[in-house]
Parts: structure tokens; sequence; C-alpha cells
């Protein structure tokens, strides 16, 4: 990147905090299930962003570019994700093993020490108050596999959304609107 790199903070923070906060969320966070989607979609949608600045501005957007957008909003997605999940573990308990809790009841077919060893630990999960050391082991797990993930998902984003060094922007009115006055009307 030079000087006159387009602002790597805006793009980088929007898809970071985006993908973050979709993350933390009970439920839609299973989507990470899938090959780590979210923090894929992360890196690529902060590429997305930046690929446009760089448009605009006419500047060079290569994977490699796309690799570092990709780390930058994987670091702020860890962030978020990390700080949103314990907020919400700490005033609802972790709503996903409850509604598994209600699921293994459910179930008449299965062995009832089964049954019982699940609920124990599922109970226990669903009560478990988030502890200082838990938050820190939960975040640098998820920086690790977000740095890797959305750096991934970034130099992918870098490779669809390249924008070569001799990109120009097309003509524009004057107004902002329509061809330029030079253009012939179609």
């Amino acid at each position: 990147m030079d000087e006159n790199s387009p602002d790597l903070l805006r793009p980088t923070l929007t898809a970071g905090i985006l993908f973050g906060a979709v993350a933390s969320v009970p439920f839609l966070n299973l989507l990470n299930c899938a090959c780590c989607s979210l923090v894929l979609g992360c890196g690529f949608f902060a590429s997305w962003l930046y690929a446009g600045e760089c448009r605009r501005s006419l500047i060079e957007f290569r994977p490699g570019t796309g690799a570092m957008v990709g780390l930058v909003s994987g670091a702020f997605y860890a962030v978020t994700e990390s700080l949103l999940e314990t907020m919400i573990h700490l005033f609802a308990g972790d709503p996903t093993a409850r509604a598994m809790l209600s699921l293994i009841r459910s179930l008449p077919s299965l062995p009832a020490e089964n049954r019982d060893m699940l609920e124990q630990a599922l109970r226990q999960a669903s009560e478990a108050i988030p502890t200082v050391g838990s938050f820190v082991i939960g975040f640098f797990v998820m920086v690790l596999v977000a740095a890797v993930f959305s750096t991934l998902g970034g130099l992918i984003g870098g490779a669809v959304f390249r924008v070569p060094p001799s990109a120009s922007a097309p003509p524009i009115a004057e107004d902002g609107y329509g061809p330029p006055p030079s253009a012939p009307a179609v």
C-alpha cells in the first residue's frame, strides 16, 4: 500500500463489527458451522468495500491487499464477537444449550442414562457464568480462527474484486449525472 491508498479503517471496521455482531447472535452463529462462513464472509465483504474505494481512487487492488484487508477485519470481528457473546451469556445464559436441553427432553427413544448425562451437561452449560479466564481463552481462539479464515476470505475477495493498476473511472458529467457533454448521446 502506498500513501495514496484509501483509508483501510472504514471497510475493515464496518465488516468486522457487522459480521462479529451477527456471529454473536444465538442460532445465527451456527452459520459458522458451515466452514466458518461468517468469518470468511467478513474478509470477503471487507475486500469488496475496500475494492470499491480503490476503484473510486484509481488505486490498484490485488489479492495480497485483499488478504491484508481480511486480516484486519478479522481482528475487529474477533473483538466484536467475543465482547457481544460474553455480554449475551452474562445476561441470558446460553440460549443454544437451553434449546438443546428442551430438544433432548422431547426425544422419547433416547436411553435414560444418556438422557441424564446430556441433560446434566447442557444444564451446566446453560447456567454457566462466563469468567475472565473463559473470555480470554475464547478471545484468543477467536483471534486465531478469525485471522486464518478472514484472511482467506479477503484473499478470495481480492481475486474476485481485483482492480487493475490502470483502471480509470468512466467520464462523468459536470453535474454528476448522465454522460459527459463530449460523449455521444445514446
